[in-house]
C-alpha cells in the first residue's frame, strides 16, 4: 500500500481537506514489505555460507584425498572464516530483529534496520568476500604459477570485476530505492503524527 487506502476528511475548523489511513491495511503492507527484506537478506547469507563452506570442502578434497596442492588449505581455511563471519553477521542481525516490537513503526523500524544492514553488507562485499576470494587465487597463481596460462588469469579478473559489477547494479537499483521508500513512509508516518 502506498497510501491508496486513504480517505479524504474535510476539517471544516481549517476548511481544508485532511487524510485518514487504514492503520491495518498500512500494518499489514508494512509487514510484507519488512518480510521481503527479511527474506532477501537471509536468501544473502545462507547462500554466501553454503558457497564458503562447498568452495571450503572443494578446495580441501586435493589436500587431504590426493595428498597433493596442499596450498589448497590456505583456502579452505580462508573460505571457512567467511562462511563463519557471515554467520555471527547473520545471529547479530537475528538477536538484532528481536529488538523491535510489533508494532506498525517497531515493523517499519526493522525492515529499516535490516535494509541498512543488507546495505552495508552489499557496500562492504568487496572486503569481506572478493578480498579473501582474491588471496586464495593469488596463493593459487603462485603456487602453480607454471601452470598458469594469462587466460586463466584474465579470466579471475572477468570473474571479480563482474561479482563487483553485479552487487554495484544490485545496490544501486534495489537497494537503495527500497532503504529510500522504507524511509519515506517511516518520515511520512512520523510527520502526520
Amino acid at each position: 500500500m502506498e497510501f491508496e487506502e486513504m480517505q479524504v476528511i474535510w476539517d471544516s475548523q481549517h476548511e481544508r481537506e485532511m487524510y485518514a489511513i487504514d492503520v491495518d491495511a498500512m500494518h499489514r503492507e508494512i509487514k510484507r514489505k519488512a518480510r521481503k527484506v527479511e527474506r532477501d537478506i537471509s536468501l544473502n547469507e545462507i547462500g554466501l555460507m553454503v558457497v564458503c563452506v562447498f568452495t571450503s570442502l572443494e578446495l580441501l578434497s586435493d589436500p587431504v584425498l590426493e595428498q597433493t596442492d596442499y596450498h589448497q588449505i590456505f583456502g579452505s581455511v580462508v573460505m571457512l572464516s567467511v562462511a563463519a563471519w557471515m554467520l555471527m553477521k547473520r545471529l547479530a542481525r537475528l538477536k538484532m530483529r528481536s529488538q523491535f516490537d510489533s508494532t506498525l513503526t517497531g515493523d517499519l523500524d526493522r525492515a529499516i534496520a535490516e535494509s541498512k544492514a543488507q546495505l552495508t553488507l552489499g557496500r562492504t562485499f568487496h572486503l569481506w568476500f572478493l578480498l579473501p576470494a582474491a588471496s586464495i587465487m593469488l596463493v593459487s597463481i603462485l603456487a602453480e604459477s607454471e601452470n598458469q596460462s594469462p587466460g586463466i588469469i584474465l579470466g579471475l579478473c572477468f570473474c571479480i570485476a563482474l561479482a563487483l559489477g553485479v552487487v554495484h547494479l544490485g545496490i544501486r537499483w534495489k537497494q537503495v530505492p527500497e532503504q529510500r521508500n522504507l524511509q519515506a513512509l517511516r518520515d511520512t508516518l512520523t510527520k502526520q503524527g
